[in-house]
């Protein structure tokens, strides 16, 4: 009987095991790292998107707005005064008896001191200081009132569908808007945690807070009311209803700032009734911080960058007004 003898395989030793798990260990290692670069990477990618896209809506927006801005000129009334003073002078001249002119020494009558001595009559206003946060101006025409950072201005546009349904605000503090061909805009930063001020339609899916006081997110507030409305509210003192009055388009906006161009310089101020024109371009600026960053309130004031990606970008365009003109250097006041 044959009987094969059975062979011994040899085992790893405890060395070539540990050799396998470092490496195995090193290979992983290196795997997740490149999956966290990959993905901190694509979400810094996506994050810039996301502002370019949301920089390049708000700007379309304002641009839209801006370019249906309308303007009535001042009536000069020179030429009409002139006309009437001449016509009333020849009329006058006519329903003279030739023969009792004579007699009276009327041959040439003076038809020049009929004219209205306008200048006698006029009342001009005194200046008031271009601040639409603390002051209630407004315009005695449509037009372009604003300051760096705060711009408000009538645009020309029929009302849609939806705004032909009787709309009442949210709250009674709200102002009540009604259709209307002549809106007056409105555009500024609405600091975060304000109280009154207007508030996020998706707040109200956040988990609700132990504060007692009712304060809103800060933003890009765009308020659209009718102009008689909007003006019959600064002026009869309802500036609380219109600061709770508007949408709050983008939460992520933390500043915003306007440059008027008078075809000369770029100004800080503009007021068509004093400037008697609307401006012939108009630089946007918006400033977008990260949404995380807003919500601890430190964008405004962190200037390091974190994970690649700055806590606030800044985007700028220059948006041209089609009705706008060259304003005249007396006007401005430049010498």
């Amino acid at each position: 009987m044959f009987i094969r003898n059975a062979k011994y395989r040899r085992g790893f030793t405890i060395l070539e095991v540990v050799l396998t798990l470092s490496m195995a260990v090193v290979l992983m290692s290196l795997v997740g790292a490149t999956l966290q670069f990959y993905a901190t990477n694509m979400n810094v990618r996506d994050m810039d998107i996301r502002r370019v896209q949301l920089a390049a809506s708000v700007m379309q927006m304002i641009a839209d707005d801006l370019r249906a801005t309308i303007f009535t000129e001042e009536f000069d009334s020179t030429a009409l005064e002139g006309f009437l003073s001449g016509a009333a002078g020849q009329a006058m001249a006519g329903a003279i008896d030739p023969a009792m002119s004579e007699t009276l020494g009327l041959d040439a009558i003076d038809t020049s001191t009929m004219a209205d001595d306008t200048s006698m009559l006029e009342d001009p206003a005194t200046a008031e200081t271009l601040d639409l946060v603390s002051s209630t101006l407004t315009l005695e025409r449509p037009g372009i009132i604003g300051n760096q950072f705060e711009m408000q201005f009538d645009i020309s546009r029929l009302p849609r569908l939806e705004q032909w349904q009787q709309t009442l605000g949210d709250s009674a503090v709200e102002v009540t808007d009604i259709p209307s061909d002549m809106k007056t805009v409105t555009y500024y930063v609405q600091p975060p945690g304000a109280v009154g001020g207007v508030s996020d339609p998706l707040q109200g899916y956040l988990p609700q807070q132990s504060e007692t006081v009712n304060t809103v997110p800060g933003g890009l507030v765009r308020r659209e009311l009718d102009r008689a409305a909007n003006k019959w509210a600064v002026e009869s003192g309802g500036m609380a209803g219109l600061l709770a009055t508007g949408d709050l388009v983008a939460t992520e906006v933390i500043a915003i700032e306007f440059s008027y161009f008078d075809g000369t310089i770029w100004q800080m101020f503009w007021n068509s009734d004093d400037m008697q024109a609307l401006p012939v371009a108009i630089q946007v600026k918006i400033t977008i911080g990260d949404p995380a960053a807003i919500q601890s309130g430190d964008v405004a004031t962190q200037a390091t960058t974190e994970n690649g990606v700055s806590a606030a970008r800044s985007f700028t365009q220059i948006i041209q007004i089609p009705a706008g003109r060259i304003v005249p250097l007396s006007t401005t006041g430049v010498i």
